[in-house]
């Protein structure tokens, strides 16, 4: 009796084990779904918020090409009138000369009755001359303001139907993101939860990731800038095949960085295989950087060792190619070998598993 009952007990447990086990997979799965939509939902949000910051930028653009274009159209027809007068008075001149009139008033000289008369009608000719020569220098003058006036305007109305493409674009992509995300929030159990987390990001990224992130970058460009300097002072450039090569570790590297400033002794370079990836931690706020150093050159055409960002998070959360591309054109993070020595130029660079490589060559 003992023993079936002792049989049907340990059934139970094991039919209660195969029953419970499979509902707790499936709890820890359905977690890590719903933990990955909410996380999806709020990087939606915040690539939202970030582009509806660039649809503003844009506007105000929009509206300030349009100023200056009205400015110009102004400018250009006042300009046009002067050169309507100077055109005019050039022409009288050049009449004079064509026809011959010029050169009778040179004959009053040799109707002087005196030296004395001679001079003075010398000295009224030369102010006829220098009079002619003015008025001839005001319509060319006023003709190559105009040229140029006329050329800001194309290229005023060039970057303004580049700005409005841009604008299209962006409140295109504006728009799509906020209704998916509203269909998203709709069907959504977390919905509200999830509306608090995305305002909770952004509100955490404007008032503290995004100056600790152009923060860094200010400080990035600062010492990228004077980097020539210290791998020509230190041991990183050796001679082969007459080729100078700079080798720099990312360990090099962050120890550099680190001497730069204090902010920079929170942020850590990784060099990989084609890609280099900067990571900053300051409390709770962490800055993760991706990219790689490319050749390019620069406005004074030289050649210039540049880190391009392809990617930029903030605590996990990507930031859209906009927030990138803006700012690019406040940070230039690179440094020009020939600023340092005028006798070094860049061949190549390569980024490797702890280590970038830069070849130069050596021009006299």
């Amino acid at each position: 009796m003992k023993s079936k009952k002792l049989t049907a007990m340990l059934l139970s447990i094991v039919m209660l084990t195969q029953l419970t086990l499979p509902y707790t997979a499936v709890s820890a799965e359905e977690t890590g779904t719903a933990q990955d939509e909410a996380k999806e939902l709020v990087q939606k949000g915040l690539t939202i918020f970030e582009i509806d910051k660039e649809v503003a930028r844009l506007n105000d653009q929009d509206a300030k090409i349009g100023e200056q274009i009205k400015q110009n159209e102004q400018d250009i027809a006042k300009q046009s009138g002067n050169v309507d007068t100077t055109r005019k008075h050039a022409g009288k001149v050049l009449r004079a000369y064509y026809t011959g009139d010029r050169d009778s008033i040179w004959m009053l000289l040799f109707a002087a009755s005196s030296f004395t008369d001679a001079l003075r009608m010398f000295e009224y000719l030369q102010m006829i001359i220098t009079n002619d020569h003015r008025s001839l220098a005001m319509f060319t003058d006023s003709f190559q303001k105009l040229k140029k006036l006329q050329t800001v305007l194309a290229d005023s109305r060039t970057q303004l139907q580049t700005t409005k493409d841009k604008l299209l674009q962006q409140r295109e992509r504006l728009v799509k993101l906020q209704e998916d995300l509203d269909k998203q929030l709709a069907i959504s159990t977390q919905a509200a939860a999830i509306t608090a987390q995305i305002k909770s990001l952004n509100d955490q990224w404007k008032q503290d990731g995004l100056p600790l992130a152009r923060d860094y970058l200010d400080n990035l460009s600062t010492a990228f800038r004077a980097l020539p300097d210290f791998l020509m002072a230190g041991k990183y450039i050796s001679v082969t095949s007459n080729t100078p090569v700079v080798n720099l570790t990312d360990t090099d590297f962050n120890a550099y960085l680190h001497s730069k400033s204090d902010l920079l002794q929170t942020l850590n370079f990784e060099f990989k295989d084609g890609a280099m990836i900067a990571t900053g931690k300051k409390g709770d706020l962490q800055i993760s950087i991706y990219g790689n150093f490319v050749l390019l050159t620069n406005a004074d055409n030289m050649n210039e060792v540049r880190f391009v960002v392809d990617n930029l998070e903030f605590n996990g959360f990507k930031l859209p190619d906009t927030t990138i591309a803006d700012f690019s054109k406040d940070f230039q993070l690179g440094f020009v070998p020939k600023k340092v020595a005028s006798y070094l130029d860049v061949l190549s660079v390569e980024t490797k598993k702890g280590v970038a490589v830069v070849k130069l060559k050596i021009s006299l």
